[in-house]
């Protein structure tokens, strides 16, 4: 039966400038795919990891395991060459999730090594993949990243679920999203492993699988969605708080979606069947792509893979245009405009050293308070990104004023309060924000929401004038 399995691959190229069709409802679907997160904790090594099951061209039920290792998340030393060398091992673990018992284990070990010094704060990331042959089934799928100089260990942890094709069924696999960057030529597609999709890379393939073992054609559907969603700056933390009906609150809104492109197709053959979906050049925002099968008697199955466009090398902030976005939460509204209304990168980046060494008066104290300022935003996107940047979210906003949280506290996972005083009764310093109840599985993101107060105005102004003046250095709070 196997044996008989065929490889059919539909490429279905788009391009498009606007939307083709506008929806105000939606149905929600169980099965979506939104990839992980940026695993960052400041000082651990930084794991981004996809996962995907499927059958190969020889019918082999597979788990594919793809990783990203940040080059700036790990310890360097000097090697016997004088390069710079990092080690790592990865830790695969595979177990059924209906016995618990262990399907595949293996452990990866490399060496990162660089000629150049600037490799310890490098957002560009190392990428390993194996595949592991298994049995059809649900499992999990556990990777381990250890950072072999410190000791420090990341985990993430994926499921992955192949269909029997024994069982006479019509399936549909998780959808794997792939990226490259067009300017490169003939790079390679690489996979993406978060929500995120960062802007250079313009080119985008999904993959999926249609696991037909009926007697019945497949009716195909798919269709591309980009939501409505928030993509302002934070308000500052005296003023008023958001309205409830405000885009600001509720985040995303998955009831309103424009279709960008929807297509039907019918598959007359039994087998293990791929099929890609190729987009190019995606506005930022968030999107959808889902995939319907419908077989003979009516039985519907979907799946669908949700992802964001983001700015280009996010969650880095490499590009002048975007450092000069960021300085929004320390600079006065009329220089904030005037920087902003500045087009070519060039004059735009000497604006920025301008603002910056024009208020700390010292180039050497200027340079390290535009790194650590710059640090804080990237930081900001690694820990806050949902719908839109990290930056921008109310825990950005806060968290690139005044940097970690001396203590946190969180409570039902619906609030949580940032202290920066060891005076927990302290109204000045402590934060509480909270999840828009908004949140569901259908309404994923963590948007918190700070409770604003009057009595922050004067905590925050002196927080800005720090940043301004190069305190920050010696002072911060």
């Amino acid at each position: 039966m196997l044996a008989a399995i065929r490889h059919l691959k539909i490429f279905l190229l788009v391009l498009f400038a606007g939307s083709v069709l506008t929806n105000c409802s939606d149905y929600y679907i169980d099965d979506i795919e939104r990839g992980g997160g940026y695993n960052y904790e400041f000082g651990f090594p930084e794991l981004r990891v996809s996962t995907a099951g499927y059958y190969n061209m020889g019918g082999t039920p597979i788990i594919d395991v793809s990783g990203d290792i940040v080059y700036a998340g790990l310890i360097y030393a000097e090697n016997e060459q004088g390069n710079l060398q990092a080690n790592v091992s990865i830790d695969i673990n595979i177990t059924d999730q209906e016995s618990g018992d262990f399907v595949a284990r293996e452990t990866l070990t490399d060496s990162l090594v660089s000629e150049n010094s600037s490799v310890i704060f490098s957002q560009n990331v190392h990428r390993f993949n194996k595949l592991f042959e298994v049995r059809p089934g649900a499992f999990d799928v556990e990777i381990v990243l250890t950072d072999e100089k410190s000791g420090k260990q990341t985990t993430q942890n994926n499921k992955v679920t192949i269909p029997d094709y024994a069982d006479r069924i019509a399936a549909i696999s998780e959808i794997q999203i792939f990226g490259k960057n067009n300017a490169l030529g003939n790079a390679d597609f690489v996979p993406v492993t978060t929500y995120d999709v960062p802007g250079q890379l313009d080119s985008l393939k999904f993959v999926v699988q249609i696991t037909n073992s009926t007697n019945n054609d497949i009716t195909v559907n798919s269709r591309l969605k980009k939501f409505r969603a928030d993509t302002s700056v934070a308000w500052p933390m005296s003023i008023q708080d958001y309205p409830r009906s405000n885009i600001r609150y509720q985040g995303i809104e998955y009831d309103e979606f424009d279709i960008l492109q929807s297509g039907t197709r019918t598959l007359q053959q039994q087998g293990n069947i791929f099929i890609e979906y190729a987009y190019e050049e995606l506005d930022e925002g968030n999107y959808r792509l889902e995939v319907e099968i419908t077989d003979g008697n009516d039985i519907e199955t979907i799946s669908g893979r949700e992802f964001g466009i983001k700015p280009p090398f996010y969650p880095a902030v490499r590009t002048a245009q975007k450092m000069a976005e960021t300085l929004f939460y320390i600079m006065e509204e009329d220089e904030y405009k005037a920087l902003m209304k500045i087009k070519n990168p060039d004059s735009l980046k000497s604006a920025i050293d301008r603002f910056w060494l024009r208020n700390i008066g010292n180039s050497a104290l200027a340079k390290e308070a535009i790194s650590m300022y710059y640090n804080r935003v990237e930081e900001a996107n690694k820990q806050f990104s949902n719908f839109k940047e990290g930056w921008k979210t109310d825990p950005g906003m806060v968290y690139i004023l005044f940097g970690p949280p001396w203590s946190v506290d969180d409570v039902f996972n619906s609030r949580m309060i940032w202290y920066y005083t060891n005076n927990l009764d302290d109204p000045e310093r402590g934060f509480l924000f909270r999840v828009s109840d908004l949140k569901s599985k259908y309404f994923p993101f963590d948007n918190y929401i700070l409770d604003r107060n009057i009595l922050y105005h004067n905590l925050e102004y002196r927080q800005i004038q720090r940043w301004r003046t190069g305190n920050i250095l010696t002072a911060d709070l």
